[in-house]
């Protein structure tokens, strides 16, 4: 007989054999169908049916053809393969509460709130957070400009304001050795290549007044380093003094003793101890006498010493005014000391009358363009005056004499030697 096998039916006798012998099958599959969807789109219960599903309407043959060229490499579909699910958020056990993360209580809350109500502020922290957050862009502002808007008042009377920076008064002028003082300056009338007689003769007057300047400089220098002879006679004038102290000490030593012993056989008696003191006090008398006699005599002479006062005043004013003249034009003209060093003179570049030439081809260059310009911008205060640095060793070097060296000089003496003999 020929029957249909039945499906033998496994006994569901308590938790354990129902646990072992039902079938979950469909339950499983189900559920690694979620995920794969999951993967590839994310969360299918956020998701609506319009966004998981498409319905195709117009149907493409070329769809086909056109889905076999665009189709990416198999590498590039493995690294696309990216899970949907976002990844599992850790806790570090060990980290410490931050201020921000604190939740305040309750009655925190409360009391906070009833201080603020306290100080006539109206604003609550529960009304701040009804308030809805703006997106507003983000502000930018000039840093030295002026803003015309009305300052934002605190939320709390005891935060302070922020202040914006002031920008200096300077920022707006023009340096001085700028506007007074050209880039460019004219040279004399004396230094063209035909120039006049007279200003010639006065370029060349100017040239030797700035070398005379230099030459009596070195001569001061030369001076206070030259050893003088006056200090060549301080050794036997030393050596004289020297003994001559000796013999005031030898005689002093034999006057001490005679003094003594006339101070011990001549003592003062009381009557002219009473003369001394008697011939002090006349003389502390006469002294007062003559300094109230002085004071008279300033007070008579009061007219003239005012007058005098009133002079030196005069006096101290013109030089003040005098000061300041010198200073403002000191301020036109630009010079400031930027540092350490003052601004080097350039010298004068002239030709004597032998030097002159008639024509531009038989001219010979003199100077250079390149230092004017440079020297230049140092009068005009744009590049701080510097001095060339020379390199210096803060200890001297050591020489020695290495064992090689010496041995060599042994053995060439040796050779010297045998070769004689």
């Amino acid at each position: 007989m020929s029957g249909a096998v039945k499906k033998v039916q496994p006994s569901r006798k308590g938790k354990k054999a129902w646990r072992k012998n039902v079938d979950i099958s469909d339950v499983i599959e189900g559920q690694e169908e979620l995920r794969a969807i999951e993967r590839i789109v994310g969360h299918s219960g956020e998701l609506k049916d319009e966004e998981l599903f498409t319905i195709d309407t117009m149907g493409d043959s070329g769809i086909k053809r056109q889905l076999a060229k665009d189709k990416p490499l198999k590498v590039d579909e493995i690294l696309q393969q990216r899970s949907a699910v976002p990844a599992v958020k850790t806790k570090n056990p060990f980290k410490k509460p931050e201020m921000t993360d604190k939740v305040v209580s309750r009655h925190e809350s409360d009391h906070i709130q009833k201080m603020l109500k306290r100080k006539g502020n109206d604003n609550t922290v529960t009304q701040q957070k009804k308030k809805k957050k703006v997106d507003e862009p983000k502000k930018t502002y000039d840093l030295w400009g002026e803003d015309n808007k009305e300052e934002e008042k605190p939320v709390n009377d005891y935060l302070p304001r922020k202040q914006k920076p002031k920008a200096p008064q300077t920022l707006s002028q023009k340096p001085a050795a700028l506007v007074h003082m050209p880039a460019i300056e004219t040279p004399h009338a004396g230094a063209s290549y035909n120039p006049e007689a007279e200003a010639h003769q006065q370029l060349i007057a100017e040239a030797v007044k700035a070398e005379e300047r230099k030459a009596e400089i070195i001569a001061k220098l030369q001076e206070q380093l030259s050893y003088r002879e006056e200090l060549k006679l301080l050794a036997s004038e030393e050596a004289q003094t020297m003994e001559e102290d000796d013999e005031d000490l030898e005689d002093k030593e034999g006057d001490d003793q005679e003094t003594k012993k006339r101070k011990a056989a001549a003592r003062k008696t009381r009557r002219e101890r009473n003369k001394e003191a008697r011939l002090a006090n006349e003389a502390m008398l006469r002294k007062q006498k003559l300094h109230e006699k002085s004071i008279r005599q300033q007070i008579d002479k009061l007219r003239e010493i005012e007058a005098e006062i009133e002079k030196k005043e005069e006096e101290l004013e013109t030089l003040a005014e005098k000061k300041e003249e010198r200073k403002t034009e000191e301020e036109k003209k630009g010079h400031k000391k930027l540092g350490k060093y003052q601004v080097p003179e350039l010298p004068i570049d002239v030709q004597l009358t032998d030097e002159l030439c008639a024509t531009l081809r038989q001219l010979k260059p003199e100077g250079s363009v390149f230092k004017d310009r440079f020297h230049s911008l140092l009068k005009r205060n744009v590049i701080e005056t510097r001095v060339p640095v020379t390199p210096s060793r803060r200890y001297a070097l050591k020489e020695y004499e290495k064992r090689s060296y010496k041995k060599f000089d042994q053995n060439e003496e040796l050779k010297k030697k045998q070769g004689r003999k």
